[in-house]
Parts: C-alpha cells; structure tokens; sequence
C-alpha cells in the first residue's frame, strides 16, 4: 500500500514542511557527491556524522546529540529518503498548520529524538567490530506526522496505491485510521518477527515516533481545539 495523495488536503504551502524536505534532499545531494569518490566513502561519512548506538556511553553527552540530530537528515539511498519526504509531503501539511510553522518543525526534531530513543532502548542492536549500529533517516520524525494527522484527521480519505492496473495502477480510497493503522500494525509485526521480512529498518523508532505523536497532538487539543471535519472534502477528489 503506498500513498498517493490525501483527498481534500489543503493546497496552501506548508513551509516549514516544505524546508525540511529540502534540506533533506540538499543533503542527499552532499551524500551522492561524497558516494561519487569513490567505495567506502559514503559510508564512512554516514558513521561519522550518524548515531552509532554501540558508541552511546563512550562519547560526551553532545556529542550524542549531536549525532542523533543529524541521523534526522541522512539516508542510505534515493529511495530511502524520495519515499520519506513523499509521505512528509502528505501528512505533514496539515499537522503543521494545526501547531504552526515553528512548533512544528519544534514537534519534528522532537518526535525523531523520541523515535531515536525508542530504537536506543528496544531495538536490540548487536555490537561487532564490523557493525556499530549506526542510525539514520528521517522516518522516525515523519512518522510522529503521521501520529499527528491520525489524531487531526482519522476519516480523511488517503488515495492508495495497491498494485499496477487498468492499465497503469490500481487505487482505493482508504480512510486514514486504516491506513495509518496498517502502516503501524506492519511495522509492529515486522519488529515482532510475525511477518518474514529481513530488513534493516529501525522498526522500534518507527513504533516510538508514531506514538509520540499521537499523544502529543492528542494532548495539544485540550489546550487548542482540534479541527472540524470538512463535510464537504469529498468534492476535492
């Protein structure tokens, strides 16, 4: 299932979401020129620069942080980080209207610090010589967005992908609540071993970032009034 758009999603400029996303893609681009001298190069910058959970107790304190705020911006591959900042460019608009531009980018850093804790604390990582657990990627972050719009929008309508057809793709209408619910519950079955997929994805950030969003925007409405459905929204499609 993949995310085509958001039926009715506000085409105003978001722009502290817009800014985020080209910073990451600014940096991707520092990635590929670093890649482009040649092997080992790339990934000696990514341990350099990312989290090494294995070097968390060895290293000062701001140190720490100070890698684990840059993970936020770093990724393995185009996909990697094409497919993060799509999903930031559908569910983040309206998160950061909701808080505004400045306390969200604020909510962001905040919801990847938490997901970067969750991985620290869960994930279980095993330390050799070779593997030093590094951590990148803005997914965490991004799926604290999407905790955020579950809370702000459960009924909006997520046209999703669901395979190439009639003759070029195959697309439904999903409610958020199941979509978002799914993306969760994948990420949770995978993390537990009930599904057979071997990846390298910090499922437990992913867990951690999406839960620290739903409760921050689920608090945040006892002191700013969530947003009223639109009735009308269905005419947007």
């Amino acid at each position: 299932m993949f995310p085509l758009t958001v039926v009715g999603r506000d085409k105003t400029i978001p722009k502290a979401t817009v800014i985020i996303i080209a910073i990451n893609l600014l940096i991707f681009l520092w990635e590929l020129s670093v890649d482009a001298k040649g092997d080992g190069y790339l990934k000696a910058a990514l341990q350099n620069y990312g989290l090494e959970v294995c070097k968390i107790g060895e290293q000062p304190i701001a140190t720490t942080g100070l890698d684990a705020f840059r993970s936020l911006f770093l990724h393995a591959s185009a996909g990697h980080v094409l497919g993060n900042m799509w999903f930031l460019f559908l569910f983040g608009g309206l998160v950061e209207r909701y808080l505004g531009s400045i306390k969200f980018a604020l909510a962001y850093l905040g919801f990847g610090a938490l997901a970067t804790l969750a991985h620290v604390a869960l994930g279980n990582t095993v330390c050799t010589v070779t593997d030093t657990g590094v951590v990148i990627g803005a997914s965490g972050a991004i799926a604290g967005v999407m905790g955020g719009f579950l809370i702000l929008r459960p009924n909006a309508k997520v046209k999703t992908m669901l395979g190439f057809f009639r003759p070029f793709v195959w697309s439904v209408n999903v409610p958020a609540f199941l979509f978002l619910g799914y993306w969760l519950l994948m990420d949770v079955m995978q993390q537990v071993g009930w599904i057979g997929v071997e990846t390298d994805m910090a499922h437990w950030a992913h867990i951690g970032g999406f839960l620290a969003g739903l409760l921050v925007i689920f608090f945040a409405g006892f002191v700013k009034p969530l947003p009223k459905p639109d009735p009308l929204e269905h005419l947007a499609e």
